[in-house]
């Protein structure tokens, strides 16, 4: 692995389809985590056949940004935004820190669960954005939430967020109406 200023990238998976990555809260590592997640919805959303080598598999690797479809475009959007809030405002008067992502891949979803220690916040208070005045800021955790199918924000420490999103919308509709009985 290489070292980022003082600070190592880390990027695991498990056998239970478990992504996990650990980045600086810098708006510069920021690409790093949105392709990962890229990658995390490519394997929902097309997956691959079994490569009979490693070697294979790299050389079939896309080094483009493929978010032609609409549920890798969201969930990368959600993600993007929550990483920009963390690194703007939850450390905008604390020391440097770091991003920890983790990304459970299933057949017919995804689920991210984003950590830090910046600065917590009580969710309640964000405003509603007048839509009708265009604001150039303040919009990020209104188009993360709809981006998603489940957004959840614990304040910490550690701060954590959790989304889901689904390939369809068979479980929101079944959580919809299981809320509504």
């Amino acid at each position: 692995m290489a070292m980022v200023g003082s600070v190592t990238p880390e990027s695991r998976v498990d056998e239970r389809g478990v992504i996990r990555l650990t980045l600086p809260a810098d708006l510069r590592f920021r690409d790093v985590a949105v392709r990962l997640v890229a990658e995390a919805c490519r394997m929902i959303v097309r997956p691959r056949a079994p490569q009979s080598s490693a070697v294979a598999s790299a050389t079939t690797s896309s080094t483009q940004l493929d978010l032609s479809d609409r549920f890798s475009a969201e969930m990368v959007s959600a993600v993007s935004e929550i990483f920009n809030n963390i690194a703007i405002h939850g450390y905008a008067d604390r020391p440097a820190g770091d991003i920890a992502i983790e990304m459970t891949v299933a057949r017919d979803h995804l689920a991210i669960e984003i950590c830090d220690h910046g600065a917590a916040f009580d969710l309640s208070q964000v405003p509603k954005p007048e839509l009708d005045k265009l604001p150039e800021g303040g919009m990020g955790i209104h188009i993360a939430k709809a981006c998603v199918d489940e957004l959840a924000y614990t304040p910490g420490p550690p701060n954590v967020w959790r989304m889901t999103k689904y390939t369809n919308g068979s479980q929101r509709q079944k959580r919809s109406r299981a809320q509504t009985q």
